[in-house]
């Protein structure tokens, strides 16, 4: 096949949560989104995931009500991602997690 949609796994919080299976710190925020994709290159993001926690030790997914956890107030050395969410220093022209102009 030469053009298709193809799911990707995308980490959406690098902070390790406790899984409730198996009681371990390896549970992550993570999403499927779906690309459309020219010679499996994805290219085009069609459908965008709701987000889930992944465990990576048991490798099982529990569907959760995604809040970000809250964050002290900006001082005036910080920006936050318009992308991402994240905050990084205002001298960076992008983002250092996502990689989104600033």
């Amino acid at each position: 096949m030469i053009a298709g949609v193809q799911p990707k796994t995308r980490r959406v919080d690098e902070n390790p949560q406790r899984c409730p299976v198996c009681g371990l710190m390896q549970a992550y925020t993570t999403r499927v989104d779906h690309y459309l994709s020219l010679f499996f290159i994805p290219l085009i993001r069609v459908k965008r995931g709701e987000p889930f926690l992944l465990c990576e030790h048991c490798e099982r997914s529990m569907q959760t009500a995604f809040e970000p956890a809250p964050s002290p107030p900006l001082d005036g050395t910080e920006r936050v991602c318009v992308a991402c969410r994240k905050r990084f220093d205002r001298s960076f022209k992008y983002c250092p997690h996502c990689g989104q102009r600033a």
